[in-house]
């Protein structure tokens, strides 16, 4: 072995644990995105239940409408705008999922 190979070695290696870094950090990110949108399904499903069944809407409707509302958001909107969410920003999508179960808009 030459006196370079070692080298050649350790920068083989350090740049292999780079790259192991980046998709750990990678698999990290979609981790934390899935868990806090799984975290909001649950969160807004119940929140929006309430409201809704407090306003008089049966619980059935409720729970349909509500769910195809978390379903819809997140698939539109990424974990960070899901954080920030605003009235704005849902109630066309919960307009959408209360049209789609037949009730007037």
């Amino acid at each position: 072995m030459t006196a370079s190979s070692p080298r050649a070695i350790l920068a083989f290696a350090v740049a292999a644990a780079l790259a192991g870094c980046s998709e750990g950090e990678s698999r990290m990110q979609k981790g934390f995105e899935d868990g806090l949108k799984t975290s909001f399904v649950e969160s807004f499903g119940e929140s929006c239940r309430t409201a809704a069944e407090g306003s008089g809407a049966p619980a059935d409707v409720a729970a349909k409408v509500c769910k195809c509302t978390a379903d819809e958001l997140i698939k539109k909107y990424s974990a960070s705008e899901l954080i920030g969410l605003s009235p704005e920003m849902a109630t066309p999508v919960m307009k959408s999922c209360a049209a789609k179960s037949g009730l007037p808009i």
